[in-house]
């Protein structure tokens, strides 16, 4: 059967050795610049669930901040409510209201250092300190 197969030139391998490695070159570089394409889309995944969650954590916050204003808002809707800010804000008073300092008798109240021990107690605190 060998006989039936033309053989070929030497001029004609070298021409199909360089088209198959033109080819196997070819096919190397297109590798390469898929991967590349590849590793720059999950870079940019990545990025992206990055971003979202820190997007979710200021959604989070702002809405937690828009409820704090809703209820701040509802208080001070009422006229008690607009009283009572404008007091702790600007520290005022109505006409009449007045300042109650409440002082204490210092004779009045005791401490527990200030209890008599007995001689029982006051002995076995001097021989056993701990």
């Amino acid at each position: 059967m060998r006989e039936f197969k033309k053989r070929r030139s030497r001029s004609e391998e070298i021409l199909r050795l360089s088209i198959k490695g033109v080819g196997v070159l070819l096919l190397l570089v297109v590798t390469v610049v898929l991967a590349r394409a590849a590793w720059g889309m999950y870079g940019k995944m990545t990025e992206a669930a990055q971003a979202k969650e820190e997007a979710n954590a200021e959604l989070a916050r702002v809405e937690a901040q828009q409820r704090g204003v809703t209820t701040t808002l509802s208080e001070i809707s009422s006229t008690r409510g607009e009283e009572a800010q404008i007091r702790a804000r600007f520290g005022v008073a109505k006409p009449g209201e007045g300042e109650i300092d409440v002082i204490r008798d210092t004779k009045a109240s005791t401490t527990d250092s200030e209890l008599k021990e007995s001689w029982w107690t006051s002995l076995f605190h001097t021989l056993f300190v701990w």
